[in-house]
């Protein structure tokens, strides 16, 4: 695994459990806002725009182009990354913008003194994103996106919408941070085809 060095990020896998708690997670309910988000975000790109891109490059920027954001909140990040590329087709700039959303949420809901831990990796056929909020009690980041209110509500559709362009999706679940991550799970470029081609023999 390999880390962001920057110093709003404190490589250590050492902290991670060996073992993690299973169960059925829960889809998030749709935003109670019937503000509409940024009409960008319900352009539907044709497969033909879409490009191969390594999804940990929009996270590796995450400390340079939002930490000055969230560390005037008090918000620390502390990022994990997989050696191996997790390859995803989608239009350039929708992973940027996904994440920047996330992470405006992330700056308005979190209490000052908390680290956000961000983990990526590859699982199945899917390449996995979780976020997880260090702060006491319950988990503060999933559970604004299952209960978006006028804040916060615009952001996360677009985050929805975004998300099921490209039949990703985007959920609260357990995972190796802990409970109660917000969970965004995108399918591996490369990988739909080849499980519809091995099925077809």
């Amino acid at each position: 695994m390999s880390a962001s060095t920057t110093g709003l990020v404190r490589p250590s896998l050492l902290a991670l459990g060996a073992a993690w708690l299973t169960g059925k997670a829960f889809g998030l309910r749709p935003p109670l806002s019937s503000r509409a988000p940024d009409p960008h975000f319900h352009r539907q790109e044709p497969a033909a725009g879409r490009e191969p891109i390594d999804l940990r490059q929009p996270l590796r920027a995450m400390p340079q182009a939002h930490g000055p954001m969230l560390a005037r909140r008090g918000i620390h990040l502390d990022l994990f990354l997989p050696d191996e590329a997790l390859t995803v087709a989608v239009v350039p700039g929708d992973l940027p913008r996904f994440i920047a959303h996330i992470l405006d949420v992330a700056a308005g809901t979190l209490q000052q003194g908390t680290t956000l831990h961000v983990l990526a990796r590859a699982e199945g056929q899917h390449a996995v994103i979780n976020w997880r909020d260090a702060s006491a009690g319950a988990t503060r980041l999933s559970h604004a996106f299952a209960t978006a209110d006028h804040a916060t509500a615009a952001r996360v559709l677009a985050c929805q919408t975004i998300a099921a362009r490209y039949g990703a999706r985007i959920y609260a679940a357990p995972s190796p941070l802990g409970d109660g991550c917000l969970t965004v799970r995108f399918p591996l470029h490369g990988q739909r085809e080849a499980h519809a081609s091995a099925t077809d023999l």
